[in-house]
This record gives structure tokens, sequence and C-alpha cells, in this order.
């Protein structure tokens, strides 16, 4: 599979996780998509570029949203 696509797909599958089940940690939505680590924080950039999540730091972690 060719990375841009792997990276489109992870993003479909952490966007469907902060809809279905609201704001995630990046670590525990690492863990809740089951995704490798780089591959999650690409497709998360993804997302914020796009401009369809927030992302804050909550204490040491970042805390990511559906706008």
């Amino acid at each position: 599979m060719e990375l841009t696509q792997a990276v489109g797909e992870t993003a479909g599958k952490v966007w469907h996780a902060l809809h279905d089940e609201g704001p995630h940690t990046l670590s525990a939505l690492k863990k809740k998509i089951n995704g490798a680590g780089p591959l999650v924080e690409l497709a998360v950039g993804w997302l914020a570029r796009e401009d369809k999540i927030a992302i804050s730091q909550v204490k040491k972690s970042l805390e990511i949203r559906l706008k």
C-alpha cells in the first residue's frame, strides 16, 4: 500500500474514533485504532492541516478533538 493511501485511511479511522467517542489523547488514540505510532501522527497532521481537528496541550499530553 502506498504511504499516502495508508495515511489517508488512518486519518479516516482517527476521525471516526473522535466522532464516535469524543476527544482522545494522542496515546489513547494510537491504542484505540491499533495504528503504528508514526502513521497515526501523520494522520493527525493531515486532519489538522485540513482544519478538521483541534489539538491542545493537557498537562503533558496532547488532546485531539473534532472541530
